[in-house]
């Protein structure tokens, strides 16, 4: 990554529990690398090495960090971003401890009506909107993406803004004007299929091909949204 003031915590990708031998940073996050499904919002905080073996493989450990328990959830459509305020996990005391594991459904935790006691906004920092910009940009090119969402973070202590997450089928929760961005997206890259047949004097049947696979796979992609809404989100 190439934008300044841009980071990502450490991690540490667990595949199985040979692992454990290895060196990990605690106190960290623990998130499984299961995508979908009830499991996949299954998480913990492990604030020691005696907390490891709740680490149930395949996961990832992040080095967790300070942010003033609140999520921002960043959705890109096409050349636009939004950007949605969670609720996130609040402040704790770095460096080892003698904590107890603490399990927990994400959920519980950053969903827009969530209440838990593992949540209490302390500082709000609205991340700086040149640097979110950039770091939009930065992702569409190295994902080669138009359509994605990223959760971040804003460091208490260095003020980066840090990168937890990329989500790469987002459920577009609370973007207001979601489905006419998408239109407009869908739109914008048929015209540029036009101009681009128009100069070089090709046929506007291949646009008009390509641009109805364009069509099927938003619409595809709507649908699985509005399901993704109605049972797993």
């Amino acid at each position: 990554m190439t934008v300044k003031n841009i980071c990502c915590p450490p991690y540490l990708e667990i595949n199985t529990s040979d692992l454990f031998m290895r060196t990990v940073s605690v106190f960290s996050v623990c998130k499984t690398r299961v995508a979908h499904g009830p499991r996949s919002h299954q998480m913990s905080l492990i604030f020691s090495d005696s907390g490891l073996p709740d680490a149930h493989p395949p996961c990832v450990l992040q080095s967790f960090v300070n942010h003033g328990a609140v999520l921002h959830k960043v959705f890109v459509v096409g050349d636009s971003h939004f950007t949605v305020e969670r609720p996130s996990l609040k402040n704790f005391p770095l460096g080892p401890s003698d904590r107890p594991t603490i399990f927990f459904n994400s959920h519980d935790v950053s969903k827009p009506a969530s209440c838990s006691p593992l949540t209490a906004v302390s500082v709000f920092m609205p991340p700086p909107s040149d640097a979110l910009a950039a770091l939009v940009e930065e992702l569409r090119t190295q994902l080669d993406m138009s359509l994605f969402g990223v959760d971040i973070i804003i460091d208490l202590q260095t003020h980066a803004l840090t990168v937890i997450d990329i989500n790469v089928f987002p459920g577009y929760e609370g973007v207001p004007q979601f489905f006419p961005s998408l239109l407009r997206y869908i739109e914008s890259i048929m015209e540029k299929q036009v101009d681009f047949l128009s100069t070089t004097g090709s046929s506007t049947e291949g646009a008009s091909s390509s641009s109805s696979s364009v069509i099927i796979t938003a619409a595809a992609y709507c649908i699985s949204w509005d399901f993704r809404v109605q049972t797993d989100r």
